[in-house]
């Protein structure tokens, strides 16, 4: 009987300590971003990315209006397009050589999360609510310089120059074509 006291006065500091555990808001996200410059070339780790985050408020709609604006890290609430963010809260780090190119420090319990693929001319947004007690988050991204866009786990990806390169394109095909 003492035993069974022992054991329940134990079980009662072990659900006491573990209410009072320390929570902590955010992560450390890590990236994976590859690129697929057409529909026939292999899917590659992308070379040259620039990547940044702004806390906002939970609920909250924004946007990357442009590629000036993804150039500029500048971005826009849809609710209220006279708000504009320019000055990102994290900047993140880019090493081309790691498997997860791409780092960010994510505190904030809302935040909205901007990667840019300078070389394809695309970029790639997400808002993302942060957890608890998560101390990294491994992720990949996939961005296809042939699609106008897409989206997948979260993000959304966009190719302004879309257009742009398809008109480029059937004029070489029709070039091609007057030759032959």
């Amino acid at each position: 009987m003492r035993e069974l006291r022992y054991l329940a006065i134990a079980l009662i500091a072990i659900t006491a300590v573990a209410c009072f555990k320390d929570e902590k808001q955010g992560t450390l996200m890590r990236i994976a971003v590859y690129s697929q410059e057409t529909a026939d070339s292999d899917i590659v780790p992308a070379t040259d990315l620039e990547s940044y985050a702004f806390w906002v408020k939970k609920g909250s709609k924004w946007e990357v209006s442009s590629w000036e604006d993804a150039l500029a890290k500048r971005i826009t609430n849809t609710e209220r397009p006279a708000e504009q963010l320019t000055e990102p809260d994290e900047i993140g780090d880019f090493d081309p050589e790691a498997e997860y190119q791409v780092t960010l420090e994510l505190w904030a319990e809302s935040t909205f999360i901007v990667v840019v693929d300078k070389a394809n001319r695309l970029y790639a947004t997400r808002q993302y609510d942060t957890p608890i007690n998560l101390p990294e988050l491994p992720i990949q991204l996939h961005m296809y310089a042939w699609r106008k866009t897409g989206t997948a786990n979260g993000w959304n990806v966009i190719n302004p120059f879309y257009e742009e390169e398809e008109s480029e394109s059937a004029k070489s095909s029709a070039t091609t074509e007057k030759r032959e």
